[in-house]
């Protein structure tokens, strides 16, 4: 018997272990997919564009169907957890940027002296990101 994985299960596979970075990419990908509907059909795709390099991007690869190879994600490296969604041939797009005081609690996560207060560390990091309000985990604006 096969059993399907959840798209959690699919990013982390992908990606190869979890992280704080990870689930960010995950909750991106979400909203993304919920405010713009993931459509691809043949003559539109969507490209997603991000201000940073960062494990969150393979999210976008799994989930938004956005990858390298393709050309439909971009990295225009400004070090913000800032990133932009749109169909090609279409003005229709979002831009996703995560707020400061999530990111500060990212930043918390990395702080540690063992391995296991790291991992601890991690867990609680990613709990906070897919569970806090969407308000207080990023901004949205339509472009």
């Amino acid at each position: 018997m096969c059993v399907e994985k959840t798209p959690w299960e699919q990013v982390i596979d992908f990606h190869g272990h979890t992280c704080p970075e990870i689930s960010v990419g995950f909750r991106v990908a979400q909203i993304a997919m919920r405010e713009l509907g993931i459509r691809p059909t043949p003559s539109s795709e969507l490209t997603v564009t991000a201000n940073t390099h960062s494990c969150a991007l393979d999210a976008f690869q799994i989930l938004n169907r956005a990858t390298y190879g393709r050309g439909n994600l971009l990295v225009n490296e400004t070090k913000e957890h800032v990133y932009h969604f749109q169909y090609t041939g279409t003005s229709e797009g979002i831009l996703i940027s995560i707020r400061p005081e999530l990111l500060e609690h990212l930043a918390e996560a990395h702080i540690h002296t063992s391995a296991r207060e790291k991992q601890n560390k991690y867990l609680e990091a990613i709990q906070f990101i897919l569970g806090t309000e969407e308000t207080q985990f990023c901004a949205l604006q339509k472009v």
